[in-house]
């Protein structure tokens, strides 16, 4: 008669690499300390590699060709015309600080036109249709009717 004998796996916690004594088959840390600390290791670097591929697909506009830096920005200006059609609209003023616009992403560097002053001395800046002057710390947003459909 044989004689069967059990071998059992070497395991080792997957974050401090210790040998991992009796317990469950499946456990693969040592302790919750342990787990803890293998995830948030793995969740750091797993952000770090979406950022570097985020960072990698954003064009250097230092090193773009002229088409593509024309690209670029038009889809400023549409960022820019989006954003203030979403805060006002030919019947409503928009009204917001020009802090928050710029936090939903508006590049005041990018305009379409600005327009000659008015009797009161405003100066509108214009993306597309939509234009905006700053007064009292807002940002006061109009619609003006579009010339060609």
């Amino acid at each position: 008669m044989e004689i069967a004998t059990l071998t059992v796996a070497e395991r080792r916690c997957k974050d401090c690499g210790t040998l991992l004594g009796p317990g469950r088959e499946d456990r693969q840390y040592c302790d919750s300390a342990c787990k803890t600390n293998y995830n948030n290791r793995r969740r750091k670097e797993s952000q770090k590699s979406s950022e570097d591929q985020e960072t990698s697909l954003q064009p250097d506009t230092s090193q773009l060709s002229i088409p593509d830096y024309i690209t670029r920005i038009h889809e400023i200006l549409l960022n820019n015309r989006r954003i203030l059609e979403g805060l006002c609209s030919e019947e409503k003023v928009g009204h917001i600080r020009m802090r928050d616009l710029v936090g939903k992403g508006f590049n005041p560097k990018f305009i379409t036109s600005e327009a000659e002053p008015t009797a009161t001395g405003r100066i509108y800046l214009f993306c597309f249709e939509y234009g905006y002057y700053e007064e009292n710390g807002f940002t006061i947003i109009v619609c003006r009717k579009r010339e060609v459909d």
